[in-house]
C-alpha cells in the first residue's frame, strides 16, 4: 500500500466518519459494501478503512504509520490483511480464491486485531464465488471485516447484497471537486472544469485524464461514431479498430455517450456534441429516444457480461454494438 497512511479525499469525510463512530461503538458490521461509479475513490477508501483497523495505534483521522502492523502494510505483507482480485482485468474471480478466503478466515489474526479483507470488483464474482461466499457472510469470524468494492452493485447477488452494509459513495458537488481537482492540474493544457463534465463529475477519473491517452482515445471514438452516423465507415471495419483497445472502456463511454446524448436532445449543454458538425448533429437530434433507451439497455447487459468474466468475443461483440447503431439510424429515416 503507496501514500502511506492513506487519508480518505474530502468528499468522503461523511463516510469516514460514519465508519469511525461505529468502530467506536463496537458497531461495526462484518461486511460493508462500498458502491457508487467509478473515479469516486472507493478502492482508496477500501485502503484506508484496512490501514486504520490493522493499526496498534490509530489516530482519530488514519493508521499511525509506525507501528509493526503498519509497517508490514506497507510492506505488502501483513498477515492478516488480503485483497482478493481477478487473476487478470476482465476476468472472473474464482470460486477457489473464496474458498481459500474462507479458510485463512477461520484463523485467529496473527497481529491479534482485526483481519481485512478487500475483495474488488464484486461484480466479477461469477455464481460458484458467489455462493462460496455466502458461507463465509453466513458465519463471520470474530473482528473480520470484508470489503466488497464494486461499480455496479446491482451486478452482484442479491443474497451478496442483503449480508452487506452498503455504503453508496455519490458524485461530489462541482464546487468540492474542482477545490480538489484545480491545484493538480495547474501548470498544464487542461482546465478543471473541462475534465470534469468529461468524467461526468468524478474527481478521480477527471485527475487521471490528464496523465492517459484517454482524452484523445475518447474524440477518435467521437470521430469514428460520427462517421458512422454519417454513413461515411463501415461498423465491421471500426469494430476490428476498435478491438485491438479495452473493450470494458469502449462500452462504458458508449453508455456514457449515449446518456450525454439524450441529454442533449431536450437541451442541456455538451461540449463534445456541439463541437460535432452540423450534419452530425442534425442527425443525432432526430434519434428516436425510446430507440436509444433500448440501445443503453443493450450496452448496460454487455457491460454486465464484461464484468462477470464471461470473455465474449470482442470482434463480434462490437460489431453488433455499432451495427445497431446502424439500425437506429435507419429507423429514424423512416420516422423523420
Amino acid at each position: 500500500m503507496s501514500d502511506f497512511p492513506a487519508l480518505p479525499y474530502p468528499w468522503q469525510q461523511s463516510l469516514w466518519q460514519s465508519f469511525y463512530q461505529q468502530l467506536l461503538d463496537n458497531r461495526l458490521p462484518h461486511a460493508v459494501m462500498l458502491a457508487g461509479p467509478r473515479g469516486l475513490g472507493k478502492r482508496h477508501f477500501a485502503r484506508v478503512m484496512a490501514q486504520y483497523l490493522l493499526c496498534q495505534s490509530p489516530r482519530s483521522e488514519s493508521a499511525c504509520g509506525h507501528c509493526k502492523s503498519c509497517e508490514l502494510n506497507k510492506a505488502g505483507t501483513h498477515p492478516d490483511f488480503a485483497l482478493v482480485t481477478p487473476e487478470e482485468p476482465g476476468k472472473a474471480i474464482r470460486v477457489d480464491d473464496i474458498r481459500a478466503l474462507a479458510e485463512t478466515q477461520g484463523k485467529t489474526a496473527q497481529q491479534s486485531g482485526y483481519k481485512v479483507v478487500v475483495l474488488e470488483p464484486a461484480e466479477a464474482m461469477n455464481n460458484n464465488a458467489a455462493n462460496a461466499l455466502l458461507k463465509t457472510l453466513e458465519e463471520p469470524a470474530q473482528k473480520t471485516l470484508l470489503v466488497l468494492v464494486t461499480d455496479a452493485p446491482s451486478a452482484v447477488l442479491p443474497t451478496i447484497r442483503s449480508r452487506c452494509q452498503i455504503r453508496s459513495l455519490a458524485i461530489p458537488s462541482a464546487e468540492q471537486s474542482l477545490h480538489w481537482l484545480t491545484p493538480l492540474v495547474s501548470g498544464t493544457d487542461y482546465n478543471a472544469k473541462d475534465l470534469l463534465v468529461l468524467a461526468r463529475g468524478a474527481p478521480l477519473r477527471a485527475r487521471d485524464l490528464v496523465h492517459s491517452d484517454a482524452l484523445e482515445q475518447q474524440q477518435s471514438w467521437l470521430n469514428d461514431i460520427g462517421r458512422l452516423t454519417l454513413g461515411q465507415a463501415d461498423a465491421i471495419n471500426v469494430a476490428a479498430q476498435w478491438q485491438k483497445g479495452d473493450v470494458t472502456e469502449q462500452v462504458n463511454w458508449l453508455i456514457s455517450w449515449l446518456h450525454d446524448l439524450t441529454c442533449w436532445q431536450v437541451g442541456a449543454e455538451v461540449p463534445h456534441i456541439e463541437q460535432l458538425d452540423t450534419a452530425i448533429k442534425q442527425t443525432l437530434h432526430t434519434m428516436q429516444p425510446a430507440l436509444l433507451h433500448r440501445f443503453q439497455e443493450k450496452l448496460l447487459s454487455c457491460k454486465k457480461r464484461l464484468a462477470s468474466g464471461a470473455n465474449p468475443n470482442k470482434q463480434l461483440l462490437l460489431e453488433e454494438l455499432l451495427m445497431d447503431w446502424g439500425v437506429l439510424l435507419k429507423n429514424r429515416q423512416l420516422r423523420s
